[in-house]
């Protein structure tokens, strides 16, 4: 099975009333109508960053970048059970990601606290990054402010508070996107979605770094 079929299969066993679908279907609709979020394009360079790793640990972009091919991917917090998803299945690609050779980072808006319980949680072997002021998920054009209708919906019908989820206390979230980093710092192929029930295949992921690993090798 691959991940957006597991996705897929996890959420219906939650049988969720039709008016909670169709709310977070119509918002998404209009978050990807309305270009709200559509993440950086294929050819644009990269933003540099440094953010912290579960441990306080800063980590660089540039300096991943300098021993090859960098996978970047945004996902939302630990509450979401299909960024879980998402996690675990890059986790279980992992030694292929590595074989490339390439880096796998993933950044959250949530604190310090939420990244180490969740790689602890899932087992995470890759770096998990906290970028709390948000600045990271803008510079990469991820970043979209959740409608009130959803917030109705998280504070009513999930009991979620995203303003104490969130780092920086709001409810800001980033889209689920995921961008294929060549060596030299250039977006090389992006998958960016409003919809946050479809994310990147992880075999996906794999197949756009084999042209990077023969690019780099001649």
């Amino acid at each position: 099975m691959n991940l957006n079929d597991e996705i897929q299969q996890v959420l219906a066993s939650y049988a969720l009333p039709n008016d909670v679908i169709e709310a977070f279907a119509a918002a998404m609709g209009r978050l990807e109508e309305n270009q709200v979020a559509p993440g950086l394009s294929v050819g644009e360079r990269a933003p540099d960053f440094e953010l912290p790793d579960p441990n306080g640990k800063p980590v660089r972009l540039n300096d991943r970048l300098a021993k090859g091919p960098v996978v970047l991917s945004f996902f939302r917090g630990d509450w979401c059970p299909v960024c879980n998803l998402q996690l675990r299945a890059l986790e279980r690609a992992l030694p292929d990601i590595r074989e490339a050779p390439a880096s796998l980072v993933a950044v959250t808006p949530q604190s310090l606290q939420h990244t180490l319980s969740l790689q602890e949680k899932a087992a995470l072997s890759f770096d998990v990054l906290s970028d709390v002021a948000q600045k990271v998920i803008r510079d990469y054009r991820v970043q979209f402010t959740v409608p009130p209708e959803l917030k109705e919906l998280y504070l009513g019908f999930y009991s979620l508070d995203l303003g104490e989820q969130n780092g920086d206390g709001s409810w800001n979230l980033p889209v689920p996107g995921t961008f294929i980093i060549d060596a030299e710092g250039i977006i090389r192929q992006t998958h960016v979605t409003a919809d946050f029930t479809r994310r990147m295949e992880p075999d996906d992921v794999i197949e756009a770094l084999r042209p990077l690993a023969a690019a780099a090798a001649s």
